[in-house]
């Protein structure tokens, strides 16, 4: 199909494969600094077809996704910040936004394809990676005086649908497929998940996010990895395509079969 494409046409749709890359690294940086506000008021389409969807369930439109990612991401970070002062006063002032913690999400073999019409682009992510906090307000039961730190290592895989808005490309649609969550440098993920199936009662499982805000599209949306599962190709990586519609998306459109129709 791409054979069909004039030169100038190859050229554009090359620069905009970097182009996404480069969005796709300012998500990586600013969801490490947990900067949900920097991120959804800048790389992301304000068009109501926009979504964020993890294994919970899918948010559309950009009111409710703003809501869900931004409005209770910041919440979180804020009730979290005015506990700490009272631990740690001199973190007064700061921005209390990457003081609730660190998630590192480091980006592996992305594919990247841009429409014909080189007005979309779609990329399939591997997402190996580390979340950690050494500021928490929690305790240890058996020492008050103790605060303990966390570090949880994940790999998780990422759809994701970009489009072009007056020159500039933006977010569209990001589906976040959670596979495997442990605790750093203590636990055998795939020997806890033998323990999980030959011991249920005793062994439950961990959380798959930090918790579920409304949703258009009830979960689960993907189900993390057990020794007994079978493959999912929840988010497959994009073959060749004209445009955005609903045979090459990440998100189905509701009432329409492309993007702006």
């Amino acid at each position: 199909m791409k054979s069909k494409l004039s030169l100038h046409d190859r050229i554009r749709n090359a620069n905009a494969s970097q182009q996404v890359e480069n969005v796709k690294a300012r998500h990586t940086y600013l969801h490490g600094r947990a900067d949900a506000t920097g991120e959804w008021a800048v790389i992301w389409s304000r068009s109501d077809d926009c979504s964020w969807a993890h294994a919970f369930g899918r948010m559309r439109g950009f009111d409710q996704v703003w809501k869900g990612s931004v409005g209770d991401y910041d919440k979180m970070a804020m009730q979290n910040a005015i506990e700490m002062q009272e631990i740690w006063p001199e973190t007064t002032g700061k921005d209390p936004r990457p003081l609730m913690e660190a998630s590192v999400h480091t980006l592996l073999t992305d594919v990247i394809e841009v429409a014909e019409d080189g007005m979309s682009a779609r990329g399939s992510f591997i997402t190996p990676g580390v979340i950690h906090s050494c500021l928490t307000t929690d305790t240890d039961p058996d020492d008050p005086t103790r605060h303990v730190k966390y570090c949880n290592v994940l790999w998780e895989r990422y759809g994701s649908d970009f489009v072009c808005e007056d020159g500039q490309w933006k977010y569209l649609h990001e589906h976040v497929c959670p596979d495997i969550l442990t605790k750093m440098d203590m636990l055998n993920w795939a020997a806890e998940d033998y323990q999980r199936q030959v011991h249920p009662e005793e062994n439950p499982a961990p959380p798959a996010t930090l918790g579920a805000p409304p949703v258009t599209d009830p979960g689960p949306l993907h189900h993390p990895y057990t020794c007994t599962s079978q493959p999912q190709n929840t988010v497959p990586w994009p073959e060749p395509y004209e445009t955005l519609d609903n045979d090459n998306t990440y998100t189905p459109f509701i009432g329409k079969t492309k993007h702006l129709e």
